[in-house]
């Protein structure tokens, strides 16, 4: 008896927690203060989809941060809708457990990109940068500021789209700091880090340009022609003077133009030599 009681308390400990109107899946991130984990309807008992993903706060030291966070990141999420902007399908702050619930994105991060030993051709790399100038026009447009523009908080899918994603450090355009410094320094605006100025979105102009910069490192060789361009702008975007950064809307249309030129000399026909030296050799 004392055996079929054990069984059937490691049988409940097993069956998946439930948040809201969510089954909780496995952990697929952790930061020190949230979890990333799969989800799916309460009712889709025995599905094998795990469509959604919610974030939640850990338990522990770190909890109030992982709540604050969680909570800017509704509030953000809330005001503005746009396909390159990670989308909020549901969310709770009410309980002392607040979480929000977003679509499972196919992908992998941009850093993985960058970091992998195969080069992409500059169009793709001004094709994906274009993307973020555009959700960021959106964020900007409704108030909101994304406060730790990187590599790692944009998902590409397989076939080029780009989200942003991680409003845990969002704040509402003016605000004035009233904490220490949140973000990551290597993408952040050197006013960001001095923490005297409120939030404006030139800061998240300046960490785009950073991203940029690290993809024209990291893209084929091309000529000087097609690149200067590109590092006007980019040099533009990092200014240390925020007024004399562009802004989203500005750097998106840059950008756009930048792809067609370059995508133009990039597929272009080959020169006379190069040719008569194909059919020679055909």
């Amino acid at each position: 008896m004392t055996d079929v009681s054990s069984n059937r308390s490691q049988q409940k400990c097993k069956q998946p927690a439930i948040l809201g109107i969510w089954r909780l899946g496995e952990v697929i991130h952790e930061s020190s203060t949230t979890q990333l984990l799969l989800a799916q309807p309460a009712d889709s008992v025995g599905s094998p989809r795990w469509d959604y993903v919610i974030k939640r706060a850990k338990s522990g030291t770190d909890h109030l941060e992982g709540s604050r966070q969680i909570q800017q990141s509704i509030a953000a999420a809330s005001c503005v809708r746009h396909p390159n902007l990670i989308a909020l399908l549901d969310a709770s702050t009410t309980s002392n457990q607040p979480y929000m619930v977003m679509p499972r994105l196919e992908g992998e991060p941009m850093q993985s990109h960058l970091e992998s030993i195969h080069s992409k051709p500059l169009p793709v790399a001004l094709w994906l940068i274009r993307q973020l100038a555009q959700a960021l026009d959106s964020l900007h447009a409704t108030g909101w500021v994304h406060g730790d523009v990187k590599p790692a908080n944009s998902v590409v899918g397989s076939r080029g789209h780009v989200t942003l994603v991680d409003l845990g450090f969002a704040s509402r355009i003016h605000t004035l700091p009233n904490h220490h410094f949140r973000g990551t320094p290597e993408y952040a605006a050197p006013e960001a880090l001095a923490g005297k100025l409120a939030a404006i979105p030139a800061m998240d102009i300046f960490s785009l340009g950073r991203v940029l910069w690290h993809w024209i490192t990291r893209t084929e060789q091309v000529s000087q022609i097609m690149l200067e361009p590109v590092a006007d702008l980019v040099q533009q975007m990092v200014s240390v003077d925020p007024d004399e950064r562009p802004t989203a809307a500005e750097v998106g249309q840059q950008l756009l133009q930048l792809e067609i030129e370059t995508l133009g000399r990039h597929i272009g026909p080959a020169s006379t030599t190069s040719l008569t030296a194909n059919r020679r050799a055909a």
